[in-house]
């Protein structure tokens, strides 16, 4: 039994949702948690049975658009000063 899995970006949901919300009359200009949105739309996702997975291009782009030496320096604010 073979089983076609189905993809979708979780980022671009979060857009549609916040688009659909935008044309119902509701605010969503505001700040909020993207990290929190991202992952109830791959939990969302996961429910109806799509893979959450980004664009291959898209997520290079992402990886990208931060160096590693600050992806190394954010990393380091976390860590426990050594003794």
């Amino acid at each position: 039994m073979t089983t076609n899995r189905q993809y979708f970006d979780p980022t671009h949901l979060v857009r549609e949702v916040r688009e659909l919300l935008h044309a119902h009359g509701l605010d969503t200009d505001r700040p909020g948690d993207q990290r929190l949105a991202s992952t109830a739309a791959s939990m969302l996702l996961r429910a109806l049975g799509v893979t959450p997975a980004m664009d291959g291009v898209d997520a290079l782009a992402r990886a990208m658009d931060k160096p590693w030496v600050e992806a190394d320096d954010a990393a380091a604010e976390y860590r426990a000063p050594s003794n």
